[in-house]
């Protein structure tokens, strides 16, 4: 059985990046859905990269006007970490929204595809999935 539905565009879409349409008041627009779940699904090497960008260094000046070089380094490195940590910071505090017994498993399904435990209903977790992916996209500026 293919584990692929077709939808409007014709396109493939995986179940496990399905959006609930019936039910669902945190209903968003198909690309910015995916856009959303990916961004999360990217916060463990944003995590990453936030604490990279304080060891990197930048190779020095080779002396001539029109260098290669970035004009401020320093600058181009903090801008760069603060929008990790801003994304970082927006996915941490609404997972936190999501109650404590379903956090596990709507993070899971997100990030590795995992299915959802057989401790609640899985309209439950569907639920709490839209929930934090609305609400991730929001505060993202995505819609």
């Amino acid at each position: 059985m293919d584990p692929c539905i077709d939808n409007k565009e014709d396109e493939k879409v995986s179940m496990r990046d399905y959006q609930r349409l019936k039910n669902n008041k945190y209903i968003l627009p198909r690309a910015v859905y995916h856009k959303t779940l990916w961004q999360i699904r990217d916060y463990y090497r944003l995590k990453e990269e936030a604490e990279g960008i304080l060891q990197e260094s930048y190779p020095l000046s080779d002396g001539m006007p029109r260098g290669t070089a970035i004009g401020d380094p320093v600058h181009a490195k903090a801008v760069r970490r603060e929008e990790a940590l801003h994304i970082i910071k927006v996915i941490e505090e609404e997972k936190k929204k999501i109650p404590e017994e379903y956090q596990k498993g709507v993070w899971d399904s997100i990030q590795y595809g995992s299915r959802y435990p057989d401790d609640a209903h899985r309209n439950t977790y569907s639920r709490w999935k839209s929930v934090f992916a609305y609400s991730v996209a929001k505060r993202l500026g995505f819609d």
